[in-house]
């Protein structure tokens, strides 16, 4: 009974749910709690003066993180797909967010300053969304991804070609007329990234004709390159943004006047 009832708390939050609005809320405050500590840490004027206040927090906050993880752990199994007591427990360990929040947990034992970690915890304000009943939205969005996943995977490589042949092209053409901005073609790999994305920090510049002809293109043809993987998430986030039992289900159409399906 009570594994069960944490489970609506931790795992299914609902809006009407009381105690799981107080322990999101809670968990949420800590999140940002640390993330800002993070970022004060590193100002002068701050970081030395309230150092001991930091360590309090990021201890309190690491404690209530690992309590929150093991019964997270303990009530797993309440779920179908993860109800055998032992493998199910470790399938849900081993899922993305539960492995960031045991490496956050762990990290705070190294003895490497490994504090930066803790913003990693922002990525868990993603399960807040679930208590605002936008999951469902959630896994529309990713199913309407996974159709895609073709189409990602062959733009991501199309730009990983596209950034190594321009680089090592460039190398070639510049390379004896600039010998200490164009070194190799892996240092050549900045400037096709940043003229790719049209960051230009201006860091790295031709200065032969040819080399000038062939940025002038490359700038051209790398923003369709780059625009690929845009537009197939925008899709993806256009279909899973239709309303709800409009897309084509594969069903018949009947007409109210005349039955005739269509």
């Amino acid at each position: 009974m009570l594994r069960a009832q944490l489970f609506a708390i931790l795992h299914r939050p609902e809006p009407g749910n009381r105690w799981a609005c107080y322990v999101n809320y809670v968990l949420v405050a800590l999140i940002v709690l640390n993330a800002a500590s993070v970022a004060l840490e590193t100002v002068p004027s701050i970081g030395p003066r309230f150092k001991p206040l930091f360590w309090w927090l990021d201890a309190v906050s690491t404690a209530l993180f690992a309590v929150e993880y093991v019964v997270r752990v303990w009530v797993c199994v309440e779920q179908r797909r993860l109800s055998h007591p032992l493998w199910g427990r470790l399938r849900y360990a081993l899922q993305p967010l539960p492995m960031l929040d045991l490496i956050v947990i762990v990290a705070y034992f190294s003895v490497l300053d490994l504090r930066f970690l803790r913003v990693m915890r922002l990525a868990r304000l993603l399960r807040v969304l679930r208590l605002y009943e936008f999951e469902a939205a959630l896994e529309r969005l990713t199913v309407s991804l996974r159709r895609r996943r073709q189409l990602l995977l062959v733009s991501v490589v199309l730009m990983l070609v596209c950034v190594y042949a321009s680089a090592a092209l460039l190398y070639q053409l510049e390379h004896l007329a600039h010998p200490d901005v164009f070194t190799s073609i892996p240092g050549t790999f900045w400037w096709a990234c940043e003229t790719f994305t049209t960051v230009g920090y201006g860091d790295m510049t031709p200065i032969t004709p040819a080399g000038k002809l062939f940025v002038g293109l490359f700038a051209v043809f790398g923003i369709g390159v780059f625009a690929l993987p845009t537009a197939i998430v925008t899709a993806a986030i256009i279909e899973s943004s239709a309303p709800h039992g409009h897309e084509d289900d594969g069903q018949d159409c009947v007409c109210p006047a005349c039955g005739h399906h269509f």
